[in-house]
C-alpha cells in the first residue's frame, strides 16, 4: 500500500493516468486529474470487528480545531473518534505509542478526550463499557466525513441501502453529525463543521492521520455509494492494481480507497474501514505497540514505492494502521 500526502497526490495521478484501466462501468470517468493512487493489498488479513451504534457519550464534544479557511472541503476525512471501554488505558497507550495529549472534556454521560498533536484536535476517545454477552463487539475507530449538508445526506443514505444509526444531531462547538452504516456495513461518521474544514495544504506531522481505505467485499457497488453520497470522482486504481480498486477524489485530491477484503475474511463479511497515521518509524512503532499491550496485526513492510506501513491494534482490540513515508510524490500498493 502506498499512501500519499493528500496535498502531494498531483504528480502521481498525471504519472499513472495512461496505465489505469480502460473499463469503469459504474462510474463516469473524472474529468479533473491530480489524485493518488494509494492501495490497500487484499494481503491484509485483518479481524476486524464492529462495534454497536454509538450514542450519547459523545454528544458534548468541542470542534476539531480552527480551519484555516472557514469552507467546507466534501468527502474530506476531516477527523475520528475511538469508542474504547477504558480511556486511562487508551489514553496511555496513544500518547506513548503516537505522542498524542489529551485534553478531557465534559459530556453528559461518561468520559470523553480529545487527543493533540503540536496543539491541534486529531482525535476524539469516548469510554463506554462493552455489553456484557459472550462476543462482545471490538472496540473502533470511526472516520468523519465532511459534507454540506448532514441531514440530506442521511436521508440519501437511506434511499440508497445504508441505515442511519445516530441520526444528524447539531452538536456544541463542532456542528451537525450523523453516524451511519453503509449498505455492506461499514460504519462511517458525516461531519458539517461551521468553522470549515482544515485546508489541504496543511502540513501533516507524525501522530496526525494520513490515509484511510475501505475494506468491502463489494468494491465497485461501494465505490457507487459513496461516489452518489459525497460526490466523489472515483478512479481505477493504476496497474498493477485490478479493476476491483477504486480511488475516491474530491476537490482534485485522494481522499481513500476501496479495495476487496483480504482473503482470509468470510466473503460475507462486514466492510469496515481503515484509517492510517503518520509515524516517523514504522518498525519501531510496532515494536512500541507490543511493549504497551498492544498487537501486531500486519507486520512492517516495504511497499514498492518505498513507504513503509504495519496494521495494528490497540490494548483494547481498535485497528489501525501507521505509515512512514518516504516518497510523497509516488503510488503504489502492498505487498
Amino acid at each position: 500500500m502506498s499512501p500519499l500526502r493528500p496535498n502531494g497526490c498531483q504528480q502521481a495521478l498525471r504519472a499513472g493516468q495512461n496505465r489505469r484501466s480502460a473499463a469503469l462501468p459504474p462510474f463516469p470517468r473524472p474529468s479533473r486529474a491530480g489524485t493518488a493512487a494509494v492501495t490497500l493489498s487484499a494481503a491484509l488479513s485483518i479481524g476486524l470487528g464492529l462495534t454497536a451504534p454509538l450514542s450519547g457519550a459523545h454528544a458534548q464534544t468541542t470542534a476539531p480545531g480552527p480551519a484555516s479557511e472557514a469552507k467546507v472541503l466534501p468527502g474530506k476525512i476531516v477527523y475520528a473518534q475511538l469508542t474504547t471501554p477504558d480511556l486511562a488505558k487508551a489514553k496511555a497507550f496513544y500518547g506513548g505509542l503516537l505522542g498524542w495529549t489529551f485534553q478531557d472534556r465534559a459530556v453528559s454521560r461518561g468520559h470523553y478526550a480529545e487527543a493533540l498533536v503540536n496543539g491541534h484536535v486529531v482525535a476524539g476517545l469516548v469510554e463506554r463499557p462493552l455489553p456484557n454477552t459472550d462476543n462482545p463487539p471490538h472496540p473502533l475507530w470511526l472516520p468523519f466525513i465532511s459534507a454540506p449538508d448532514v441531514s440530506a445526506l442521511a436521508k440519501s443514505s437511506r434511499q440508497w441501502g445504508a441505515k442511519v444509526l445516530f441520526r444528524p444531531t447539531m452538536i456544541q462547538g463542532r456542528g451537525e453529525q450523523a453516524i451511519i452504516a453503509d449498505p455492506q456495513g461499514a460504519l462511517f461518521a458525516s461531519l458539517h463543521a461551521p468553522h470549515g474544514d482544515p485546508n489541504d495544504t496543511d502540513p501533516t506531522v507524525q501522530g496526525d492521520w494520513i490515509w484511510n481505505a475501505l475494506l468491502t467485499s463489494t468494491p465497485s457497488a461501494s465505490a457507487g455509494f459513496y461516489q452518489k453520497l459525497f460526490g466523489y470522482q472515483v478512479e481505477a486504481a493504476p496497474a498493477p492494481d485490478t479493476n476491483q480498486r477504486y480511488i475516491l477524489e474530491s476537490q482534485s485530491v485522494a481522499r481513500a480507497t476501496v479495495n476487496p477484503l483480504p482473503p482470509r475474511l468470510p466473503p460475507n463479511a462486514r466492510a469496515r474501514w481503515l484509517s492510517f497515521v503518520q509515524v516517523d518509524n514504522v518498525g519501531s512503532t510496532a515494536e512500541k505497540a507490543v511493549q504497551l499491550g498492544g498487537r501486531v496485526l500486519v507486520e512492517p513492510h516495504l511497499d514498492h514505492q518505498n513507504s513503509m506501513i504495519a496494521v495494528l491494534a490497540d490494548p483494547a482490540g481498535a485497528v489501525f494502521g501507521v505509515m512512514e513515508l518516504h516518497d510523497t510524490g509516488l503510488a503504489g500498493d502492498a505487498k
